[in-house]
């Protein structure tokens, strides 16, 4: 994946600070208690917290009972090392089919809304931080999370590698109809 940033729309694409994981299995919350907060019992379903991993924050997103997302600021498998250590039945990998674009707040949000469909039990509006909407764009699945990045508001739109372009692109057109 390549990483670029176009400073004139306010897109990242693939930031080279941000590593999504994901880690799921019978003992998924035993895991996320382990390595980040016992605080991550308290969250539901697509909402997320920010924590500490290797005395790096993070970010950690509950998809689902025990399936998880973290964003990380730093490459490599330690993450995949300490799960491992915890001996516990989960499955871990990168999410090297998943394609990022961070957008910053005020702009991402207003353009999200403008874009994006939602099925009816979510909401882009509002969409407070340390939340994630799964949503299409043309037609192409994305999962938006607002989160508190290295001490910034940012909105992550998630989608499939195959697809970055056309979601990028679609932003893009969005800019220039305003």
């Amino acid at each position: 994946m390549q990483t670029s940033e176009k400073p004139s729309n306010s897109i990242i694409e693939n930031p080279p600070d941000c590593h999504l994981w994901d880690f799921a299995g019978v003992d998924g919350l035993q895991v996320a208690i382990a390595l980040f907060s016992p605080d991550i019992t308290y969250i539901a379903p697509f909402q997320s917290l920010t924590a500490e991993f290797n005395q790096q924050p993070c970010a950690v997103l509950r998809l689902c009972e025990g399936n998880f997302r973290v964003a990380l600021p730093a490459g490599g498998n330690a993450i995949e090392r300490a799960i491992a250590d915890l001996g516990l039945k989960v499955w871990v990998k990168p999410c090297d089919r998943i394609a990022t674009l961070f957008l910053f707040t005020d702009k991402g949000l207003e353009r999200l809304s403008q874009l994006a469909t939602t099925k009816s039990i979510y909401t882009l509006s509002p969409f407070p931080l340390n939340r994630a909407v799964p949503a299409r764009i043309n037609g192409i699945a994305i999962l938006a999370w607002h989160i508190l990045w290295q001490g910034q508001p940012k909105l992550v739109i998630q989608t499939a590698v195959q697809d970055c372009d056309t979601v990028h692109a679609a932003f893009l057109q969005s800019v220039t109809a305003q």
